[in-house]
C-alpha cells in the first residue's frame, strides 16, 4: 500500500510541474522553431497522460489525479509519519532530478525554486509540513484548472489549450 502511495504521489507532483511546463514559455527563440516546440508540447502532453491516465481512456479523472497524489506523498513521507516536512520534499526533488537526468545530479536553480514555491503553495495551513489532505486538495485546484469544459475530465485537447484562471 505504501508502495502504491509513494508511487502515485511522484506521478501527481510531476503531472503540476508538467502541467506548468506544458507549453513553452522560455521566451527564447526567433519563432523559427514552432514546429520544435509544437513537437515537445506534444510530447508534454503524451507524458502527462502516460503518468495520469491510469486505466488508459484517453482522459484523466480526478480520481486517477488523487491515486497518484496518495502515491506520490508515500514516496516524499520517508519517516513514515504521515507528514512531508521541506527536508523530506526537497530530498525528493534531489532525488527525482537524479532520476531523471540518468544518475549525473545536475543544478536546476529554476526548477529549484519551483519546487519551492509548490511546498509553500500546497502547505495551504502554513505549519512547514504537508499533509497528504493537503496535497490531494492542491491538485484538485490544478485539475479544475485544466479542465477547460468542466466535465470532470482532462483530455488531450485541454491540455494542449492553455489553462483557465
Amino acid at each position: 500500500m505504501k508502495t502504491l502511495v509513494t508511487l502515485s504521489s511522484v506521478i501527481v507532483l510531476s503531472l503540476a510541474t508538467q502541467m506548468s511546463l506544458a507549453g513553452d514559455r522560455s521566451g527564447y527563440g526567433n519563432g523559427d522553431d514552432s514546429g520544435n516546440k509544437a513537437q515537445k508540447q506534444q510530447a508534454r502532453i503524451e507524458k502527462m497522460m502516460g503518468r495520469f491516465d491510469l486505466n488508459k481512456d484517453g482522459q484523466i479523472t480526478p480520481e486517477e489525479v488523487k491515486s497518484q497524489r496518495e502515491a506520490q506523498f508515500g514516496q516524499m513521507d520517508a519517516d513514515g509519519n504521515g507528514l512531508v516536512s521541506k527536508a523530506e520534499f526537497k530530498q525528493f526533488a534531489k532525488q527525482k532530478r537524479v532520476n531523471n537526468s540518468n544518475g549525473q545530479s545536475k543544478p536546476k536553480h529554476r526548477q529549484c525554486k519551483r519546487m519551492k514555491s509548490h511546498f509553500k503553495r500546497v502547505d495551504s495551513n502554513k505549519d512547514g509540513q504537508i499533509s497528504v489532505e493537503e496535497l490531494t486538495s492542491a491538485s484538485a485546484k490544478l485539475f479544475d484548472k485544466f479542465d477547460a469544459n468542466e466535465d470532470n475530465v482532462i483530455t488531450k485537447e485541454e491540455l494542449s489549450k492553455k489553462r483557465r484562471r
